[in-house]
């Protein structure tokens, strides 16, 4: 399915292959993971020093609403005038989400692929601890196992903090709005205040059913994900 990019692909495939003396495929897998979290790290500190902007910006919207109550179109105008005047998106961007994507299908494909570019791919000879990146939970022998449980405790342990992370940050974020607004927070806030921090364990699933390099993938990743939110935090509280 992701043949298209094997010319790309064959390149780092080279790459990392020539590099397994001095640096395990797998620490590549994980050292790929940083460089891509870090080089997005200005993209997401600015969407949070945005989103504050959002917020600061939520007594204006206010009293645009209780001025145009009876007028639907004409609050649309304003909200849109004041969000541009102020130079403030009108909803969080999701250029970093949309950029790790592809980047994981590169992983993917690059310790599942017999082949690429119609040769054979090497990187599936190398292991972690004796297991093979290419291999899965489902198909693991009984001295593969513990690779794998090691890296599912990781994922639940990761997923439990992230998961109480977003519920505290979103809980702040709803007592923020009714403060600066003086309204109560929409419905629709609060059930993504309950639902949005399940999603966490789904990256658990992902990693019990994915091959051993695109988990340890997802780990690497989440496990930044939750260090960088804490990090981000506190634009949201003045603090850089």
């Amino acid at each position: 399915m992701l043949a298209f990019l094997d010319p790309v692909l064959v390149h780092l495939h080279d790459l990392l292959d020539a590099l397994t003396p001095v640096l395990p495929a797998g620490a590549a897998v994980v050292l790929l993971t940083l460089g891509l979290r870090l080089a997005l790290h200005p993209l997401n500190r600015r969407t949070q020093h945005q989103a504050v902007r959002r917020r600061d910006l939520e007594p204006r919207l206010a009293g645009l609403r209780e001025q145009h109550a009876e007028d639907p179109q004409a609050l649309q105008r304003a909200v849109l005038d004041l969000h541009r005047e102020e130079g403030v998106p009108l909803a969080p961007g999701c250029l970093s989400v949309l950029v790790q994507l592809p980047v994981f299908g590169l992983v993917y494909r690059l310790f599942t692929a017999q082949e690429l570019d119609g040769a054979h791919n090497r990187l599936l000879d190398h292991t972690l601890f004796g297991t093979p990146l290419s291999e899965r939970l489902a198909g693991a022998g009984g001295g593969e196992l513990w690779v794998f449980l090691v890296l599912m405790a990781v994922t639940v342990v990761v997923a439990a903090f992230s998961a109480w992370q977003l519920r505290r940050h979103l809980s702040e974020d709803r007592a923020a709005v009714a403060e600066l607004a003086a309204r109560r927070p929409a419905e629709s806030m609060e059930q993504v205040t309950k639902v949005m921090p399940l999603l966490s364990f789904l990256t658990v699933a992902a990693v019990a059913t994915l091959p051993l390099a695109a988990g340890l993938y997802l780990v690497t990743s989440t496990t930044w994900g939750l260090l960088e939110r804490a990090s981000l935090r506190r634009i949201r509280h003045g603090r850089r």
